[in-house]
């Protein structure tokens, strides 16, 4: 029995042993100016907002929450297109669908088709995964996104970003994924 479990043990170990992988060879895809140049169209698109304001209790500054809101994307017929000349443009429609939960507890929606014309500097960032759109028409995209994922089809980026809107802050969380 014991010799039995010891051609069964050195079996298992020599399975296990020449096993190797398949994509060893494989050069993984940078994230680079050359590698991220390309024409892309939206896969994904949510956007998180969390409007918050302060009232003053015997002195005391106390925020609370005025209103939160979730918009997801759908229906796309939308290109984005990243020149090597460090360039965007991004045009086309989709659907928009916000569901707005007030402090009071209700609840609105709202379903809107949106057509967008955006265009143009974008900056690439690869040591911190970060690109930053500048626009000079639209405001499709703004700012700086972190990119979560880049291959040689998907490019998902997001955005949190605060605003002051009169007494209000806006907690604006995007995220954006598009694919080759």
């Amino acid at each position: 029995m014991k010799f039995l479990k010891f051609i069964f043990f050195s079996s298992f170990m020599m399975l296990f042993t020449n096993c190797s992988d398949d994509n060893a060879d494989a050069t993984p895809f940078i994230l680079s100016n050359e590698n991220i140049v390309g024409t892309y169209n939206i896969s994904e698109l949510n956007i998180e907002t969390k409007v918050t304001s302060t009232t003053d209790v015997s002195g005391v500054s106390i925020p609370f929450t005025v209103a939160t809101s979730t918009s997801n994307g759908d229906v796309f017929q939308f290109a984005f297109v990243l020149n090597s000349d460090g360039t965007f443009s991004a045009s086309g429609q989709f659907v928009r669908e916000t569901e707005i939960t007030l402090a009071t507890g209700d609840v609105v929606t709202n379903e809107e088709i949106l057509n967008n014309t955006n265009s143009g500097t974008y900056t690439l960032n690869s040591e911190n995964a970060k690109i930053t759109f500048v626009s000079s028409i639209g405001d499709f995209l703004e700012g700086t996104y972190n990119i979560l994922l880049f291959n040689e089809t998907i490019l998902s980026l997001n955005q949190e970003i605060e605003k002051l809107s009169g007494a209000n802050t806006n907690e604006i969380n995007t995220s954006i994924s598009f694919i080759r």
